[in-house]
């Protein structure tokens, strides 16, 4: 066989066994009992995975890094909002609320450099293309979050599956 068509083959399977993983890794996230958290990110990993449409050595090497960007950012929320977690700013005192307000703005500032950082690293392994769609990914994922979690709360707490069960 010439070698074009044997690349080409080997290409398919690997975009084949990609799609299995993301398939399998989307699919046990929403079925299987377990921490909320771990499921919910093993669900946005499908989800980005398959959106970007990474190659095996990019899914390879971007995913140890999202992992790295998704803690740094998750743990700069856990900061800001476990100083304000039971005050309302709005009914504080001025001084309270002024001081909340210079807070989240460094909040957002911090995030900001987080994500300038991680770009730089992101674009090492996927194109300015698959980058602008990460942000894009992420934004979908949280929408198709929040009408899910809706869901759950309309439902007495069950979860309603995509095909009715």
């Amino acid at each position: 066989m010439p070698e074009n068509v044997i690349e080409f083959m080997k290409r398919i399977v690997r975009v084949f066994l990609i799609a299995i993983v993301i398939v399998i890794t989307y699919t046990c996230a929403w079925s299987q009992p377990g921490q909320p958290m771990e499921r919910i990110h093993a669900a946005k990993m499908a989800y980005i995975t398959d959106r970007l449409r990474l190659s095996e050595e990019q899914a390879g090497n971007f995913v140890p890094l999202y992992n790295e960007y998704d803690n740094e950012i998750r743990a700069t929320r856990h900061n800001y909002f476990s100083k304000y977690g039971g005050v309302n700013p709005a009914e504080s005192d001025d001084a309270t609320a002024l001081q909340a307000i210079d807070d989240n703005l460094d909040y957002q500032a911090d995030v900001i450099d987080i994500k300038r950082k991680y770009n730089e690293r992101f674009l090492k392994i996927i194109t300015p293309q698959q980058l602008a769609d990460l942000n894009r990914s992420e934004r979908e994922f949280k929408q198709i979050l929040v009408q899910r979690l809706k869901q759950h709360q309309n439902n007495g707490g069950r979860l309603q599956r995509r095909n009715g069960r």
